[in-house]
């Protein structure tokens, strides 16, 4: 009997493929370890400040707004108890924070605005028992209910990425603050851990998340992502910084906001490199003088801030538009450093044309774009040196937030 060996040659191709094979199966096992052991920048939060940074309003400047004015202003712009929207309410807590009490049940007051984001029981009491819960349990951490345009349940959904979390921060709510969801209970530091988990440098919307990640964790050390993507303030910065101007939510003012929230706090921690600060420094001030170009001769500013020029004779814009721009830019000023600011006269013609809008504009008007308005009303606040809520308070409020003084804007520009 003739007996033939077994071929026990590997063909040519498959010994040329089996270095790559294993390559692949080494770097998914690396990026799985990492993942898993790094990707925690929440991991031992007695490490972490008890409660998150505040950024307290920096100037004084009567002639931006005037007592009488701000107290008809924040009268008109108190959230109503029949308008339940995720997006208005969120709004409304930014602006008069989880403190406040309107002693009127038309009204909705500071806790009840605080409770609907992390009691699913209050927030079912307000946006229906039948309504999906707000917030849920994931891999990664909690998670909101995205806003879909074509869901029955679109009002009551998170209309931005992280702005519940970043509104929870700016209201001071610590990190082991718990969250009583409706899948069992939860603290406010998961919904951080899955903020930062899901967090990538190809994301649309950005600007909550820095801000989130400046209030809570600045300044953490560096994390990685649910991808294996390590992650740090740099590239947070340099995302930031190196968008076209206009790039981003309401027409790329809260990248300004979330830049000058994390210089603030920076100012107070340390932590960002010199070359940092500087990109920041020089960003902010070269904004600022497209504004002081771009203003209209009444005071406020429209789109074409971010080209430079003053609206054309023929400008068309809305109201809204004027408003929402003019709003926004004179909050993040606030909290700019005295350095960046455009002259006063600038200043004054944008808070006094800002005042007079909210004050003229009707009541429909005022319910249709409450979100957006609370900005321009709470701007005006931030540049008498006071939160919305201590301003309303006046004169037995103390000084801004936190009881942390502000500063009177003494320069001449």
């Amino acid at each position: 009997m003739e007996i033939h060996a077994v071929n026990t040659t590997v063909p040519t191709w498959l010994r040329q493929l089996l270095p790559l094979v294993l390559l692949l199966l080494a770097c998914g096992l690396y990026r799985a370890t990492r993942a898993s052991t790094d990707s925690d920048a929440l991991a031992d939060l007695a490490e972490l400040p008890a409660a998150p940074h505040l950024v307290v309003p920096r100037y004084d400047l009567p002639v931006v707004a005037t007592d009488e004015q701000l107290q008809e202003i924040l009268t008109r712009m108190r959230p109503l108890s029949t308008k339940i929207n995720t997006n208005v309410l969120v709004h409304a807590l930014r602006m008069w924070g989880p403190h406040v009490e309107f002693a009127d049940p038309r009204f909705l007051d500071g806790p009840t605005m605080l409770a609907y984001f992390l009691d699913d029981a209050a927030f079912r009491q307000l946006a229906g028992v039948q309504t999906p819960p707000l917030f849920e349990k994931t891999a990664s951490g909690v998670a909101a209910r995205a806003w879909q345009a074509d869901s029955p349940h679109r009002d009551t959904a998170a209309v931005h990425v992280d702005d519940l979390l970043a509104t929870l921060a700016e209201s001071s709510v610590p990190l082991t603050h718990p969250m009583r969801l409706r899948d069992g209970d939860a603290q406010v530091a998961d919904l951080l851990r899955g903020a930062l988990a899901r967090f990538h440098r190809r994301q649309h919307e950005y600007e909550w998340t820095a801000i989130a990640y400046a209030r809570y964790l600045y300044p953490a050390a560096p994390w990685r992502n649910q991808y294996g993507e390590p992650l740090d303030v740099a590239q947070l910065v340099d995302e930031l910084l190196e968008q076209p101007l206009p790039n981003g939510v309401c027409h790329g003012t809260h990248r300004l906001e979330a830049l000058v929230v994390l210089a603030a706090i920076d100012e107070q921690v340390g932590g960002l490199s010199p070359w940092s600060r500087r990109k920041i420094t020089r960003h902010l001030g070269a904004v600022a003088q497209q504004l002081v170009a771009a203003q209209h001769l009444d005071g406020y500013w429209t789109r074409s801030w971010v080209v430079g020029q003053p609206p054309s004779a023929d400008d068309e814009s809305s109201l809204y538009d004027r408003i929402l721009l003019t709003g926004h830019h004179l909050e993040w000023l606030a909290l700019a450093p005295p350095e960046v600011l455009p002259p006063r006269d600038v200043l004054a013609r944008a808070g006094q044309w800002l005042a007079r809008a909210l004050l003229e504009a009707d009541d429909a008007t005022l319910e249709q774009h409450y979100g957006p308005f609370t900005h321009a009303a709470r701007a005006l606040c931030l540049w008498r040196g006071r939160e919305p809520h201590q301003v309303f308070a006046w004169p037995q409020s103390t000084p801004a937030k936190g009881d942390v003084p502000s500063t009177t804007l003494t320069s001449s520009n």
